[in-house]
């Protein structure tokens, strides 16, 4: 077998593995982002509050309010954008999956067709 197919074999399944890593640190990244969403709608549900908003128990309820909401919208956009990356390494991760089913094909059709020599010169 070719010392070409093989590096070709081992820097696509490398690719493999990098792509995955990065899949796996976008969604716990997403994850992540996703509890503290959670976490900031316990505290401030709405969506749109006056600044000089009240609530019981709270001091400048409707300043703390609108940091909440626009950290939410910060979040929602870095999902987003999260979304996005997933989708373009999942699509990387395809085209390597199938690159290197090409190349493991190849390979074994190279092995047969040398047992087939050997068995040919050994009859």
């Amino acid at each position: 077998m070719s010392q070409a197919m093989e590096r070709s074999i081992r820097q696509t399944r490398f690719a493999i593995e990098d792509l995955q890593k990065r899949v796996a640190v976008l969604e716990a990244t997403r994850e992540d982002l996703e509890r503290q969403i959670r976490k900031l709608n316990d505290s401030v549900p709405e969506d749109e509050v006056e600044a000089d908003a009240t609530k019981e128990g709270y001091v400048a309820y409707g300043s703390y309010a609108q940091s909440v909401i626009a950290r939410k919208e910060n979040i929602r956009a870095s999902l987003d954008d999260i979304s996005t990356q997933h989708t373009d390494l999942a699509g990387e991760l395809n085209m390597a999956l199938e690159a290197l089913d090409s190349f493991e094909r190849v390979r074994a059709r190279q092995m047969a067709q040398q047992a087939e020599r050997r068995l040919k010169r050994g009859a």
